[in-house]
């Protein structure tokens, strides 16, 4: 895919949503969506530097840790990107709670624990906040925007360490997800889950649909890169005699 291109789009439209959500400050509509927009210009610069991490891993086990070896730099702007995306969720959740707006708090959270890493978010209260978030999302509906509230869940729990972490409770959500939306998005990150139980066929064949898989509306952008990511892993999955 062209990244450039994709990551120039998608920072313009997170300049003009911002700069709408500005200039209407009472709009909890259009701080939304400058939230919005901020996540998925911040997601996309994590997905295209974890493909390039993935491209030079050894092996399954590197590969499925590529985003935690990234640079500072990218880190720096994940964060950035994330700290102005949550004022403009929290914003758009205090004038008009609901769904939305605890999904866009806890998407630009989960970043943001990403971006300073989980002991420093852990120290820093954010762990509990997330859940809290995610939670409250998922109660409010749990099929909001293709089941977004139970994909996350299931990514941050099966990811995060103790006593955030939960992986039995990530499964039930990640299968929920793919259940309710079968994207490419949702077969990747149960298929990670899988590994980390040790259930390497199963994590294969989530894998390998994941690869093929569609989008939804929030992950189309992100698409060509979920693709790289999936075919990855199938391509350092182990022989069957190497297991």
């Amino acid at each position: 895919p062209n990244a450039a291109s994709a990551q120039e789009q998608l920072d313009a439209a997170a300049r003009a949503a911002v700069a709408a959500a500005a200039a209407a400050p009472a709009d909890p509509q259009l701080a939304l969506a400058a939230a919005m927009a901020l996540f998925r210009s911040a997601d996309l610069r994590l997905l295209r530097a974890t493909c390039a991490a993935a491209a030079a891993a050894p092996d399954l086990a590197a590969v499925l840790r590529a985003d935690d070896r990234l640079d500072d730099a990218v880190r720096a702007e994940v964060l950035g990107l994330c700290q102005d995306g949550l004022a403009f969720a929290e914003r758009a959740q205090k004038a008009a709670p609901g769904v939305a707006g605890h999904l866009a708090i806890a998407l630009h959270l989960s970043l943001l624990a990403w971006a300073k890493g989980p002991a420093r978010a852990l120290l820093a209260g954010e762990g509990p906040r997330l859940l809290r978030e995610i939670d409250a999302a998922v109660a409010a509906d749990p099929t909001f925007d293709g089941g977004a509230p139970l994909r996350l869940s299931g990514r941050c729990r099966a990811k995060a360490p103790w006593p955030v972490g939960d992986r039995a409770a990530a499964r039930v959500a990640l299968q929920r997800a793919v259940e309710l939306s079968p994207v490419a998005i949702h077969w990747l990150f149960l298929g990670d889950l899988l590994a980390a139980d040790g259930d390497l066929a199963a994590a294969l064949a989530a894998w390998q649909k994941a690869a093929a898989g569609p989008a939804d509306a929030g992950t189309a952008a992100a698409l060509p890169w979920l693709h790289e990511l999936a075919r990855r892993r199938v391509a350092a999955f182990p022989a069957p005699g190497a297991r």
